[in-house]
């Protein structure tokens, strides 16, 4: 059952109205109305910031200020492929940092419906193949959220694909697996989401798919290969249209007799782990443990 706080959170979003907000963004053409394209400056008391560029696209580095670990993260931001960055993306990755001692790789890659899945794959790949070359693939996590969480886990299975090595996991928090939104679960779930609306996703995959076949796994990773994939772990709310989707991957790994660590949490909604909530804070043990490689609370 959902705490006291996450309960009020829960019907503040559904007060707001918050399943609206892509849709009436689609409408106004605008899409940074609560985007954080660069690093606040509280994230500099516990981070060194690089910025460097790739493809004219911004790659912000995160270390720590010292003593840094051997890990490291290529974090892959969510925001339904047309947002970049929010402050709750960067308080989360300097909270990593800061708790880890680890380096976190966060690119601002090209978003719809200036750009679609090409582009953004055109810059993370290389970007990919650089630090998994550098870092070794024990070291190395991909992790993403969302639009991210998806991207993640399709970045993987290119890289499956094109025989490149793979990280030594695979994190994906509250991810977008299927961008056609079409499993017949998710009607059951839409009544109970207070964040997310199915058409306004639904626009929002179209754009960024651009005349790709939406079903095809670089944009619906659920379809994808899951052999040969670094260890995956997903989180999810069960109050999550995404849950649907997140549930098939499950059921697909168990039928293929592939790990994988999975953690619904009741009663939760989408991207809950980067707020300030008790689940919040719960999510971000377990998070932090899987990277520190122990078994988890």
């Amino acid at each position: 059952m959902a705490s006291n706080r996450s309960k009020l959170f829960y019907f503040f979003l559904r007060l707001i109205n918050k399943k609206r907000f892509l849709k009436r963004q689609f409408s106004l053409g605008r899409f940074d109305f609560f985007t954080c394209p660069k690093p606040p400056s509280e994230v500099f008391a516990s981070c060194r910031v690089t910025e460097t560029r790739l493809n004219g696209q911004s790659v912000f580095t995160l270390t720590p200020q010292q003593n840094g670990s051997d890990k490291h993260i290529l974090y892959l931001h969510g925001g339904a492929y047309v947002m970049g960055f929010v402050k709750q993306h960067w308080r989360f990755l300097a909270l990593l940092v800061e708790q880890l001692k680890c380096t976190i790789t966060a690119p601002d890659y090209p978003l719809a419906p200036k750009f679609t899945y090409s582009e953004s794959f055109a810059m993370v790949v290389p970007l990919y193949k650089e630090l998994v070359a550098k870092v070794g693939t024990g070291n190395f996590i991909l992790m993403g959220d969302s639009a991210g969480g998806g991207f993640a886990l399709a970045l993987a299975q290119k890289m499956r694909e094109e025989r490149v090595a793979q990280p030594d996991q695979v994190i994906l928090l509250s991810p977008w697996l299927d961008i056609t939104l079409t499993n017949p679960d998710i009607n059951a779930i839409d009544p109970l989401d207070p964040f997310l609306g199915i058409e306004g996703l639904q626009r929002a995959g179209k754009a960024y798919a651009g005349s790709a076949q939406p079903d095809h796994y670089l944009l619906s990773p659920v379809n994808g290969p899951l052999e040969g994939l670094g260890k995956i772990s997903l989180f999810i709310g069960s109050r999550e249209i995404l849950a649907a989707d997140a549930r098939k991957l499950k059921q697909r790994a168990e039928s293929q007799g592939i790990h994988l660590n999975y953690y619904e949490y009741e009663e939760m909604f989408h991207v809950w782990m980067l707020l300030n909530l008790p689940e919040s804070r719960k999510a971000r043990r377990q998070i932090m443990e899987l990277i520190r490689g122990g078994s988890i609370p």
